[in-house]
C-alpha cells in the first residue's frame, strides 16, 4: 500500500528564475544545511544545458522516527533522496523526485512542476510515499506524510527569499 502526497505554492517570481535557482549549487548547498541539517550532504550535482540533477545524502535521527520504527533504529536512519529537472518548455520545466531509505523498503517518489502563471509562478509535488514494513508500515507512511508536509512548507519558505535575494 503507499499514501499520496501533494503539495502546491505558488511564487510572486517568474518560472526562469525559479528554474535558474535549481540549477545553482549555492542554493542546494545552502538549501540542504537549512532543511536537512548537519549530517546531509550534497552527494551529487550537475547542471547544465537548463537540465538539473542533485543527489542529497542524510540522516535521519531515531527522535525523527515514528515510535516502533525508533525501536528497530535506535541510530536513525540513512536516506538519500535525487532530484532532476528538465529544461523548461513553453512556461513548464518538469522534474523528478527519488528518495530511498537505507537498506528498508521505504521510498518517496514525486513528478515535480514549475508552471508559469499570470503572477509568477507555481511549484507542484504529487507523488506517494510507500513502506513495506510488515505491521508498522502504514503508522511510517502516515509519519513521512507528516514530515514531507512539513519539510515542503520548510523548503517554501527557503525558497521564496532566496528568490527575493535572487532578483
Amino acid at each position: 500500500m503507499s499514501r499520496s502526497v501533494q503539495h502546491t505554492t505558488p511564487y510572486p517570481y517568474p518560472d526562469s528564475l525559479f528554474h535558474r535557482v535549481l540549477g545553482s549549487r549555492d542554493y542546494w548547498e545552502q538549501r540542504i544545511r537549512e532543511i536537512d541539517g548537519p549530517d546531509a550532504e550534497l552527494a551529487a550535482f550537475d547542471a547544465a544545458g537548463g537540465l538539473a540533477m542533485v543527489t542529497v545524502n542524510t540522516v535521519i535521527p531515531a527522535s525523527a522516527l515514528p515510535g516502533p520504527a525508533a525501536t528497530f533504529r535506535p541510530h536513525g536512519v540513512r536516506y538519500r533522496y535525487s532530484e532532476s529537472w528538465n529544461e523548461p518548455e513553453d512556461g513548464v520545466a518538469r522534474g523528478r523526485m527519488r528518495g530511498q531509505v537505507e537498506g528498508m523498503t521505504i521510498s518517496l517518489t514525486a513528478d515535480l512542476v514549475v508552471r508559469r502563471t499570470e503572477i509568477g509562478c507555481e511549484f507542484t509535488m504529487s507523488g506517494s510515499i510507500e513502506a513495506r514494513v510488515p505491521l508498522i508500515g502504514r503508522l511510517i507512511e502516515a509519519d513521512m506524510s507528516k514530515t514531507f508536509a512539513s519539510t515542503a512548507a520548510a523548503i517554501d519558505e527557503f525558497t521564496m527569499k532566496w528568490l527575493e535575494n535572487a532578483e
